[in-house]
């Protein structure tokens, strides 16, 4: 889901007060970033789960402290190209908006639709781009583009390049994700618990910011083997 981000930060272990053998294995190293992700994927509903997902649609209730009612949100995400469907909507708001690659187009209300700015086409795509669902999607089918990094005991990072962190995650000890970021910021999102959704997978309930300033409550969740048709 897209979020605002809430502030965090996460630091490298240096010493631990156990174990000598204990401390090695939660070393911040590659090879624990592959076990790290390894209980990721299985708390998030497993491998075979999500290596065959090529796009999902989420629907959501939002809450934003700069809005005046809550809204609800659908997101259909083509996991396979650059390719999204943003469509919110309550009693005063209609506003859509989709890209597919480098074009995109949003329309609010019963107004012309309108070419997004190159600027909003590539937010939009770096959000896709690092989208938790299809992280997920790419860690299950061992995509060679990622490293793997281990953050204290409990923090897994998923860089794209040596210089590009591409997400980070707190994880608790099932596995779960109870904190998810983007890129360079340590800022990021709270999740909630994890609900069963189609085809196996999981999915946290809700998410929102540290701050309270936005949260989101999934309402469903419809999963495509092939990519995602559209409206």
């Amino acid at each position: 889901m897209k979020h605002l981000l809430c502030r965090v930060r996460l630091m490298v272990l240096l010493t631990v007060a156990v174990d000598p053998a204990l401390a090695q294995e939660q070393a911040a190293t590659p090879g624990n970033g592959r076990a790290m992700a390894e209980r990721l994927l299985a708390a998030m509903g497993g491998r075979d789960a999500w290596k065959g997902v090529a796009g999902l649609r989420v629907d959501a209730t939002h809450h934003q402290t700069d809005q005046p009612a809550p809204y609800s949100n659908t997101i259909w995400n083509d996991f396979t190209r650059p390719r999204l469907r943003f469509e919110a909507r309550n009693a005063q708001l209609h506003s859509i908006i989709e890209i597919d690659g480098d074009t995109g187009w949003r329309q609010r209300d019963s107004g012309p639709q309108q070419p997004l700015t190159p600027e909003r086409i590539a937010d939009e795509r770096a959000w896709w781009g690092s989208n938790i669902y299809r992280t997920l999607q790419r860690l299950a089918a061992d995509d060679p583009s990622l490293m793997l990094r281990a953050a204290q005991t409990d923090g897994l990072e998923i860089w794209e390049s040596e210089t590009k962190r591409l997400n980070w995650f707190r994880l608790n000890p099932a596995g779960e994700p109870v904190l998810f970021g983007t890129g360079a910021s340590d800022a990021g999102t709270v999740f909630g618990p994890l609900a069963e959704g189609p085809g196996g997978i999981r999915y946290p309930r809700w998410g929102a910011s540290q701050d309270g300033g936005f949260r989101y409550e999934i309402t469903s969740v419809q999963m495509f083997a092939r990519p995602p048709v559209v409206p």
